[in-house]
Formats: C-alpha cells, sequence, structure tokens
C-alpha cells in the first residue's frame, strides 16, 4: 500500500482539517488517471486465492475430525502413555490448524489491501469525472451514516 493512500486506519487517526488538505486543489477533469480501467477487472489471483481458502477449510475439517476421532480414543484408553501419545498428536492437529488460520488471515489482510488501493484509485477517478465537490458531498454523507451508526 502506499503511504499517500487512505484507510479507514489511517482516516480515524486524522483530524477533519488534515483530510480537508489532502482533497484535489485542481481536477482537470479531462485527463484519466493512469490504469483506471485496470480498476475495473478482476484481481489476478482471485481464483488462486479462492481455491487456496478451499484448501484451506478442508484442511480445518480434516483436523477437526482427526481431533474428534482421538478424543475418543483418548477418552477410552486408560494407559497414561498412550493418553500422551494421543494428546501430542491432538496438539500436532491444533498446530496445522492454527497455521492454516494465520495463512488465511494473511491471504485475507492482503485482499484487503489490494482492495483498499482498488477504491482508492476508482475513487481518484471518480474525483477526475466529477470534481471535489461530488468528494465533499461523499465525504459529508459517510460521516453523516457514520454518526447515524452510533445512536
Amino acid at each position: 500500500m502506499r503511504a499517500h493512500e487512505l484507510t479507514p486506519r489511517r482516516a480515524a487517526t486524522m483530524s477533519a482539517e488534515v483530510l480537508d488538505e489532502r482533497r484535489p486543489a485542481a481536477v482537470d477533469e479531462s485527463v484519466e488517471p493512469r490504469g483506471a480501467s485496470s480498476d475495473w477487472q478482476t484481481l489476478p489471483d482471485l481464483d488462486e486465492m479462492l481455491a487456496r481458502a478451499q484448501d484451506s477449510a478442508r484442511g480445518m475439517r480434516d483436523a477437526e475430525e482427526a481431533l474428534e476421532l482421538l478424543r475418543r480414543r483418548f477418552e477410552q484408553t486408560q494407559d497414561a502413555e498412550a493418553r500422551g501419545q494421543l494428546a501430542a498428536e491432538a496438539l500436532d492437529h491444533v498446530e496445522r490448524q492454527l497455521n492454516l488460520a494465520r495463512d488465511r488471515r494473511r491471504q485475507l489482510d492482503s485482499l484487503e489491501a489490494k482492495l483498499w488501493a482498488r477504491r482508492n484509485r476508482i475513487e481518484r477517478l471518480l474525483i477526475h469525472a466529477r470534481g471535489t465537490s461530488w468528494w465533499r458531498a461523499r465525504r459529508t454523507l459517510a460521516r453523516a451514516e457514520g454518526q447515524g451508526e452510533g445512536t
């Protein structure tokens, strides 16, 4: 993500005056931002990401099924050494699930960053097409909606 792009996290830490300073001073409405048409295309790795999500979900389900079998065996076993071995196997499955969840979170964080970048580029395109008055009206509307949610 570029340092100059505005995300909700960054916007929350900025004052209204700073946000006002970020608006474009003058817009040449005849100029289209570079790469604007690419914002309408699907994310290039979306299919791969969806396949990884399915693999991750399958891995989580498989680990859950294995844990259920281990739990049943654990409950039926009285031997302390065998119980220890079953618990160690269960720990391996839980650690595998944690790794899958961590990897999935990274994938989603990456996707979110790409979507925020796309959103920012499209918003700049709209500012070029509609002018800064559109941007101010949209920002005012978003603020009003945000205040209405808390009541």
